[in-house]
C-alpha cells in the first residue's frame, strides 16, 4: 500500500516510490528503491521536496549501522523478501509493457529497465536467497512475461557467483530481461501451442533470437555484449544450437550464462503444455547435457550457485518432517540448510533450522528424501519464511 508522507518524516529503511507533487514547481520524480541510510535519503530525495510516496508494505532496517566502511549491507531473508517481491512486481509491469508494445509495432525504450536491474543487483548483494526464493514463491502464472524476469535474476545470481563486477552484472541482467524479446514477433498460437510444434512452426520459433537482435539494434547506445547474448542464447557448445551453429568459445560469455539459466527456468516453470519440473530433476538433466549443450564447468558452477535443492524448495527429510531449503552450501550442494516447519503429518510445528552438512556423520544426520510441489500440498511457503 502506498502512502504520501512529509519529506522530514522519511526514515532509513523505507521504500520510496517517488517524490514531488507532479506540478511544474514540484515535478514528480520516480525513485523505486529502499533508502537504507541517511546518505541514501540525501542522495535520492532533495531537501526542497515537500513530500514523498512510500510503499508501506516494504520497510527494512539497516543492519550494522556502525559497520566498517566497505563492508556490504546485508539483510535477513525475512527482511529482504518483501523488497524482492516488490521489485519482481515492478519488473512484471515493465515486461508486459515492452512485450505488448513490440506486438503492436510500437517502439520500446530499454533504458527504462536499467533501474529495475540495478535494484535486482542491490537486492542480490543484500541477500541472494531472497531473489532465489522468488522462483518458488512467485504467484504469477504468466510465463511469457515472468520468464524474462527469472532469467534476468538468475543471470545476475550466477554472474555474481562468477565474480563479475556490477557494471557487467547490469549488462548481464539487461541481456536476461530482453533475451526473448523476439518472441513477441511469433504468433501466439505458435508460442503457446499446447501440443508439439510442426516442423514449420519450429522453424518459425527459431527465428526469435534474430528478431530480438533486430529489435535491440534499434535501441540507442545498446551494449554489444547485450546484443550478442540476445542473438546467441540458443547457441550450444557442440554447435547444435541456432541461429548460427556456433561452437565453443565462439559463443560469448553472457550468451553462455543466459543459455544455462534460460533452460533451467524453462524446465522448472509450468507451461500450457507441461507441468513444472522439480529443480533437482532439472539440474540432473542439465548435468547430463554438460560438455555438449553447455561448456565444461558451466552446470557445475550453476549448481554451486543455487544448490541441488535451491532456496525455497519444499522437501521431506529422512526423519519424516518437512522443511524449506533456507540456505545453500556451495561445498556440499546436497546438504543445504533446512528450516523444518511441519511434522511428519504435515502439521505446523515450532520452526527450527537444521544444517544437514554440519550434522553429517552424527546420530542426528538426515537426508532429503523428496522434493514436493507446495501448491499441490496447499502450503504457503512465504508464511513460513516470514515467521
Amino acid at each position: 500500500m502506498q502512502q504520501r508522507i512529509k519529506r522530514n518524516a522519511l526514515k532509513p529503511g523505507m521504500y520510496v516510490v517517488s517524490h514531488g507533487l507532479g506540478t511544474f514547481e514540484d515535478p514528480l520524480v520516480r525513485v523505486d528503491k529502499p533508502l537504507l541510510t541517511q546518505a541514501d535519503i540525501r542522495a535520492y530525495v532533495p531537501l526542497e521536496a515537500e513530500s514523498v510516496v512510500i510503499e508501506t508494505s516494504v520497510n527494512i532496517s539497516l543492519l550494522g549501522q556502525n559497520r566498517p566502511v566497505g563492508v556490504p549491507i546485508t539483510t535477513s531473508l525475512s527482511d529482504e523478501l518483501p523488497i524482492a517481491r516488490k521489485l519482481y512486481s515492478d519488473a512484471l509491469i515493465h515486461v508486459k509493457s515492452f512485450v505488448d508494445d513490440v506486438r503492436k509495432g510500437t517502439d520500446i525504450d530499454c533504458r527504462k529497465a536499467v533501474p529495475l536491474v540495478e535494484n535486482f543487483i542491490e537486492s542480490v548483494f543484500r541477500n541472494e536467497s531472497a531473489a532465489a526464493t522468488l522462483f518458488k514463491l512467485r504467484d504469477f502464472d504468466e510465463y511469457t512475461y515472468t520468464h524474462s524476469i527469472n532469467v534476468s535474476l538468475l543471470a545476475v545470481l550466477l554472474g555474481k557467483h562468477l565474480e563479475l563486477g556490477r557494471p557487467e552484472l547490469l549488462k548481464l541482467g539487461l541481456a536476461g530481461m530482453y533475451h526473448d524479446v523476439g518472441k513477441a514477433r511469433i504468433p501466439e498460437n505458435v508460442l503457446n501451442k499446447p501440443g508439439k510444434l510442426t516442423e514449420a512452426e519450429f522453424q518459425l520459433m527459431k527465428t526469435h533470437p534474430l528478431e530480438g537482435y533486430k529489435i535491440m539494434m534499434r535501441q540507442p547506445d545498446m551494449d554489444p555484449e547485450v546484443l550478442r547474448a540476445v542473438v546467441e542464447h540458443h547457441e550450444r557448445f557442440d554447435g547444435a544450437g541456432y541461429p548460427r551453429g556456433l561452437t565453443g568459445d565462439a559463443i560469448g560469455l553472457f550468451s553462455r550464462i543466459i543459455a544455462v539459466v534460460d533452460v533451467y527456468d524453462a524446465l522448472t516453470s509450468r507451461r500450457v503444455y507441461k507441468d513444472a519440473m522439480a529443480p533437482a530433476k532439472a539440474l540432473g538433466m542439465m548435468y547430463q547435457w554438460r560438455d555438449k549443450d553447455f561448456p565444461p564447468g558451466a552446470i557445475e558452477n550453476f549448481i554451486r550457485c543455487i544448490g541441488v535443492f535451491p532456496v525455497g524448495s519444499l522437501v521431506r527429510l529422512s526423519g519424516g518432517e518437512y522443511g524449506i531449503v533456507a540456505g545453500v552450501n556451495p561445498q556440499k550442494p546436497t546438504k543445504p540448510e533446512i528450516k523444518v516447519v511441519l511434522d511428519a503429518k504435515m502439521r505446523p510445528q515450532i520452526a527450527r533450522v537444521l544444517d544437514l552438512f554440519a550434522l553429517e556423520g552424527t546420530v542426528e544426520a538426515q537426508e532429503i528424501t523428496q522434493v514436493l510441489n507446495p501448491a499441490e500440498c496447499n502450503i504457503d511457503l512465504e508464511h513460513f519464511f516470514l515467521s
